[in-house]
């Protein structure tokens, strides 16, 4: 009997030890505390709802989790920020935000809590950990990276001897090859919808071509040869599209892919859950994913988004804030996100995690982009004026893309906007 009972025993502990993330046992160290989190509509976000029982029973707190949708996440943070009490120990924060928010004192430098606790950053992506500042600040810890890769159907390639694409000139080349309109089969994917979607695909496009959006005094430069060639790769580009590109937006564009109507996707490398969940995308374990392809004359860049965890600044208890924020992205939670669909991951020891890369193929890629140096986020400038002209380029190149103007009108339309908006918000006369 004593052998069974020591086997029974055995057995309860190992699924005991499923069930609660790793990391997470022994004393609850937020025994009898509330911890309010706001976070944004994307794939840590998920995970965290389906294990938020298991993260309260492992913390000991009582985990309120809001999660809304982007717009509403930018929104709620500015006017949290404009109480006299934070309504959340933490929140999310698109790094394209800091910028704006650094200016309206919504978030709490971390630095001297970092020095204090002597966290140790070293197991970050380095350029995730450097996204996460606003005028060499530390604002928050990197939760879910978001490399914008180009995803590609590789056993289809495989077949017709096919090498992924690693220029732009390629990729047209492959998407015109491969579309197959009358069987519903597209050469390409991408976001195409009206305003940020749009917008945040301009601006990685305008990278491709090796272009940046202002120059050293902040003056736009968006009406250049290179912008014009960036906003004519557009127009290729939906030759071989689906036709209802211009409603397409993140969730969309990866949609369209895993169910099997599109040879390409340049999608975030965070979403690839979308493409490997076998119980709702036809293409699970036929994708290949590499760098974002740059125009053949241009050295290669790949566009580089990121959610990062942070504290408001004007929460009521700073240390049990960071505190919670320590252990969240401590490797052991992240492991347990990344089980519960996290693809998005900051820290090296979790994208070489050979378990986890059997479940995410796009991991390896990522880490090979980040040894390369190759991760940027210049593309997206991290200032308070970045939502304004996301929605310009997003209008103005839906405009072209409907076919209403061309390339270089809507390059010059761009210009002349964001000209007027920098001047009138004082960068010059």
């Amino acid at each position: 009997m004593s052998k069974i009972f020591r086997f029974l025993m055995t057995m309860l502990l190992s699924l005991m030890a499923v069930a609660v993330p790793a990391g997470a046992r022994g004393d609850k160290p937020f025994a009898g505390k509330t911890i309010r989190i706001l976070f944004v509509t994307d794939p840590f976000a998920f995970a965290t709802q389906k294990i938020v029982d298991r993260l309260q029973e492992a913390t000991g707190a009582t985990i309120q989790l809001e999660v809304v949708p982007y717009d509403a996440v930018h929104q709620k943070i500015l006017l949290n920020a404009q109480q006299k009490e934070s309504a959340y120990e933490a929140v999310s924060v698109d790094i394209v935000w800091e910028g704006e928010f650094c200016a309206a004192n919504a978030l709490l430098p971390l630095d001297g809590l970092i020095a204090a606790s002597k966290f140790d950053k070293s197991d970050f992506l380095e350029a995730a950990w450097t996204e996460a500042q606003c005028q060499g600040k530390q604002m928050g810890v990197p939760l879910q990276p978001h490399p914008e890769i180009l995803w590609f159907r590789k056993d289809i390639f495989q077949a017709k001897g096919i090498k992924p694409p690693e220029t732009t000139d390629e990729l047209l080349k492959i998407a015109a090859q491969l579309n197959d309109p009358k069987n519903n089969f597209y050469g390409i994917a991408f976001n195409g919808a009206r305003g940020q979607p749009l917008g945040q695909q301009v601006a990685h496009f305008y990278a491709a071509f090796g272009q940046h959006l202002f120059d050293d005094k902040w003056h736009p430069t968006l009406n250049t040869p290179d912008g014009i060639r960036a906003a004519k790769y557009f127009m290729e580009l939906k030759k071989y599209a689906p036709p209802d590109i211009l409603n397409m937006a993140w969730d969309e564009r990866a949609r369209q892919f895993a169910q099997g109507g599109a040879a390409m996707c340049y999608e975030w490398g965070a979403r690839s859950f979308m493409a490997e969940d076998p119980s709702n995308s036809v293409v699970s374990g036929k994708v290949g994913y590499v760098a974002a392809p740059h125009a053949p004359d241009k050295p290669a860049v790949t566009p580089n988004g990121e959610w990062s965890i942070s504290i408001p600044s004007n929460v009521k208890d700073q240390k049990l804030a960071w505190e919670f924020v320590q252990w969240f992205t401590d490797k052991a939670q992240l492991k347990e996100l990344a089980k519960a669909g996290n693809s998005g991951m900051p820290r090296y020891s979790i994208i070489r995690d050979p378990e986890l890369i059997k479940m995410y193929p796009v991991f390896p890629a990522v880490d090979g982009i980040a040894k390369k140096g190759q991760l940027k986020d210049w593309m997206r400038p991290a200032i308070p004026e970045w939502p304004f002209l996301a929605d310009t380029f997003g209008t103005v190149f839906h405009g072209m893309l409907s076919g209403s103007i061309t390339p270089e009108q809507a390059t010059k339309k761009a210009q002349d906007i964001m000209d007027a908006k920098m001047k009138e918000d004082g960068y010059y006369k």
